[in-house]
Order: structure tokens, then sequence, then C-alpha cells
């Protein structure tokens, strides 16, 4: 497969109002959500730690682990750090969760180089690479798909107990360890088996993506 254009992928302008349109009645408002994005993004930007830059080897030696990891209760904004087997900051989060019947939540990462925002509403996660659009995360078929276009463009595939495979227009992109609520709360481990040579920025943007949402998410 070529090299995917970026412009394939992305919608111009933010994702918020798009989002945010779709909210129940149960969720915040507009204004309210807004707020709760410009707080997470001052929170992420506060974490002091030094970022690395992200590329095939970066990816494949990032690790379950976190550091400055902490919760405000009051707030209900939740913060860290995850890192490479060797320490390095591979990126930086802040999360907020809703109180609904389906847990609606607002999620803002930093790696180096790109912001990272994911609003989730019930079984759909908008994904957002700095202020466009990359699309829309299902969380039944963990598809991942064009927010425009409704086509396919990855999927993270979670048949096999021990491996998924993330894959990007029907290749294989990436071989993922299976990740468990224990990850934490032991020896850390690697979140790759491999990722392939060759990915273009944009393939990396997606993989990035969707490995901090599920890393992010599955403590939450």
């Amino acid at each position: 497969m070529g090299v995917i254009a970026l412009s394939a992928l992305l919608v111009a302008g933010t994702g918020f109002f798009l989002f945010a349109k779709a909210l129940p009645n149960r969720a915040p408002g507009q204004k309210k959500l807004q707020a709760d994005l410009t707080k997470l993004i001052a929170e992420v930007d506060g974490i002091d730690v030094e970022l690395i830059p992200i590329n095939v080897k970066e990816l494949e030696a990032l690790s379950t682990s976190q550091v400055e990891s902490n919760a405000k209760s009051r707030s209900k904004i939740s913060k860290g750090a995850f890192i490479s087997i060797f320490e390095e900051v591979i990126f930086k989060y802040a999360y907020r969760s809703y109180a609904s019947k389906k847990k609606d939540s607002v999620l803002v990462a930093k790696t180096l180089k790109r912001r990272y925002t994911f609003m989730t509403k019930g079984d759909h996660v908008r994904m957002i690479v700095d202020d466009q659009v990359l699309g829309d995360y299902d969380l039944q078929t963990n598809n991942l798909n064009g927010a425009k276009s409704k086509k396919k463009i990855a999927s993270l595939e979670k048949y096999r107990p021990e491996q998924w495979m993330l894959k990007i227009k029907n290749r294989d992109v990436a071989s993922m360890n299976a990740l468990e609520v224990t990850d934490d709360k032991g020896l850390s481990k690697r979140v790759f088996e491999y990722v392939v040579d060759g990915i273009s920025p944009e393939e990396k943007a997606v993989i990035v993506a969707i490995t901090i949402y599920e890393l992010v998410t599955l403590r939450h």
C-alpha cells in the first residue's frame, strides 16, 4: 500500500463542535465541554516531563508503565505519562469522564510533535490530531472510520487472546500485545511485539492515536 495522503484521513476544522452537538442530555453542554477541554490541555501542558521523538524504534519500546500518574477527585481529572522500557516518556495525557449510562469522556494527550484529542460518546470515539479530525473509532468493532467517508481506515483486531493486530487499509502495520487491566500493577511489558518499517507519518498518527486511547482508557 502506498503512502496515505493526509488529506484523505483528516477533515479540516476542529472536531469539537461535531462531537458536542451529538452529546446526550445528561452529558455536559458545549460551553462546559469546551471549558473542560481547555482545562485538560492546560493539565497536559503542566506535566513536567521530557518527551522524546517517536519513530518505529520508540513505538516498539513503548511500555505499559506510567510516571507522574495521579487523580484529582474534585475535578475528576486523572493524568499521567507513559514511558518506554528505557524509561523515556513517549506521551503524556489528561482524562476526564462524565456520569452517564455509557462512559462519556474527554481525553487529551501530547507527544513531542502532536496533540491528540479523544471525545467518547457511548461506543463512539471522535479522534482528533491537532485540530483536524482523524476519524471515529467504534468500540464495538474496533474500527477507525473516516469521519466524512465513513469508510474503514484502520482496525485493531482483538481476535487472538494474547496478541492484537493493528491494520491500516487491510495492511498489517503493528502487532500489539493484548492489554490487561492489571498491566499497571506489576512488571512493565512492551505494548508492541513489532511495528513495521516504512510507515508514513499519517500511518504513525493512526497507530499512536489508537494506542493512546487503548492504553489510557483501560485504566479508567
